[in-house]
């Protein structure tokens, strides 16, 4: 297993059935909650990277939300017609895209920031293929994240923290024992243990999203 870096404040992902499920039985309830906090953060990210600015970006996520928001009774989990990830990307392209054509309409923006007169030029197409690569990206990111938080509760706050500290932060053996007060061999047992258990959880997201 390949070691992967991640920023602890990553934003978290994880699409599940069971929640789409019950936002679509309790829209206005804990489960939207729920479903905000996953995703915002992740539509959020790829707005920024695709050119826009802080606010116009907010603006994506509210209208990006609010669309699921009204489609989402029309949405069936069925992943012979297509995946979730695959659905949410869809109506988050389609926010992109429509700012993308207000800008083409109007050059310049209203934002008093990010050089406004080269806001259009910076931004991704949503249509092309750049976008597609921002999105599978984040998705990966929010994927790896999800894994962490599913494997958090599954193991010991200390064989955790000696696993995240040294395979996904990147820590060396040493930097780790110096740090955590470990040796060795309890870095070794973290991630043989953590390990398997971080994997089994990437592959059982994968396999629902």
């Amino acid at each position: 297993m390949e070691s992967v870096k991640m920023k602890p404040d990553a934003p978290l992902l994880e699409t599940r059935s069971s929640l789409i499920q019950r936002l679509k039985a309790t829209i206005n309830g804990q489960s939207w909650e729920e479903f905000f906090q996953t995703y915002w953060q992740l539509i959020y990210n790829v707005a920024r990277r695709s050119g826009l600015s802080e606010a116009d970006s907010q603006d994506v996520v509210q209208e990006t939300i609010l669309k699921v928001h009204n489609s989402m009774e029309k949405f069936e989990y069925n992943r012979k017609r297509g995946s979730f990830k695959g659905w949410l990307r869809t109506v988050t392209r389609s926010r992109l895209a429509e700012y993308f054509k207000k800008q083409q309409r109007r050059p310049g923006t209203s934002r008093p920031v990010d050089n406004s007169g080269e806001v259009l030029n910076s931004m991704a197409d949503p249509e092309g293929p750049e976008l597609e690569k921002i999105w599978d990206e984040e998705w990966q990111r929010n994927l790896i994240q999800a894994a962490l938080t599913r494997t958090k509760k599954l193991t010991s706050p200390k064989q955790f923290q000696i696993f995240k500290c040294h395979y996904i932060d990147g820590w060396t053996v040493k930097e780790t024992c110096k740090t955590l007060g470990v040796n060795a061999a309890q870095i070794y047992m973290a991630k043989q243990r953590v390990g398997k258990i971080f994997k089994d959880s990437v592959e059982s997201i994968q396999e629902q999203s």
